[in-house]
């Protein structure tokens, strides 16, 4: 997968910030330092999903708190990288909150992306990117509802390779954190973390 360090350095700051408190001032130092660089090999030797694909934001998004977990050989609980993901994005809310789930305009900002990569990923891409994101919108519950399903997820494959999956239930909570952020709440069924066969999206905004 292409480099790009963008989401590191977004959540460098937060990151470092929990582990000060949890341990010390020169430990957070140490492991974000060794964080850097592993998070450039984590990116580099994930599979290709296309340099211009519109979704590859997620995986380089959640390798930037695998990389610490995976830094401290596991030393730093679970626990402790889903508050560093928890403070890593109220550290940006203000741009989650720029969308608000309760109007036809943040509904349809909040598809776009979506919509955007089902168009993209033609089956040429596919032939060319077979491990990347499988979206589909069946079972949706009414007309025009912002709902979609993920059946193929390549951050859950990856975390498995890499030997970290009991992070994936707690990256697919922060879909939870992200949404009530933007006014909205997440009606989930199941995920693929858990042993489901695929990640439901069903969202609504919070005063409907």
């Amino acid at each position: 997968m292409k480099y790009n360090g963008f989401y590191f350095w977004l959540f460098s700051k937060p990151m470092k910030a929990v582990l000060t408190e949890k341990y010390d001032k020169n430990y957070a130092a140490e492991i974000m330092k060794k964080s850097k660089t592993l998070y450039r090999r984590l990116v580099e030797e994930a599979d290709d999903i296309g340099a211009d694909n519109p979704m590859a934001y997620n995986e380089l998004f959640a390798l930037a708190f695998v990389a610490p977990y995976l830094a401290s050989e596991k030393q730093i609980p679970p626990e402790t990288v889903q508050l560093m993901m928890e403070r890593g994005l109220y550290y940006v809310k203000w741009y989650f909150e720029m969308t608000d789930l309760n109007t036809d305009k943040g509904k349809k900002a909040n598809k776009k992306n979506i919509v955007k990569y089902v168009k993209w990923y033609t089956a040429e891409k596919e032939a060319a990117y077979p491990t990347s994101f499988k979206i589909d919108f069946v079972g949706q519950p009414y007309e025009n509802a912002c709902y979609y399903r993920i059946t193929r997820c390549p951050i859950c494959t990856y975390c498995k390779k890499i030997g970290v999956e009991e992070l994936m239930p707690l990256l697919c909570e922060l879909d939870n954190v992200m949404i009530t952020l933007q006014h909205g709440i997440l009606h989930r069924e199941q995920t693929i973390a858990s042993g489901g066969e695929y990640c439901d999206y069903y969202i609504t905004g919070n005063r409907e």
